[in-house]
């Protein structure tokens, strides 16, 4: 999985108006990018919410 890869995935975690891809979840808890919720399906950890933001920045979700 590249890094391309990687922020798309957890976009889709992320992004409402996105579909998520469930496959991808057990590659990035792997990774140390995700973790996997209590109800089903899984949210990024924080070395994945830097992942998604500019280098050096926090991600700031568009409200």
């Amino acid at each position: 999985m590249t890094d391309l890869e990687r922020i798309d995935a957890l976009l889709d975690m992320v992004d409402p108006a996105r579909m998520p891809n469930e496959s991808r979840g057990p590659e990035l808890t792997v990774l140390g990018l995700a973790v996997a919720k209590a109800k089903g399906g899984y949210e990024p950890t924080n070395a994945g919410w830097v992942m998604i933001g500019n280098r050096g920045r926090a991600f700031q979700p568009r409200k």
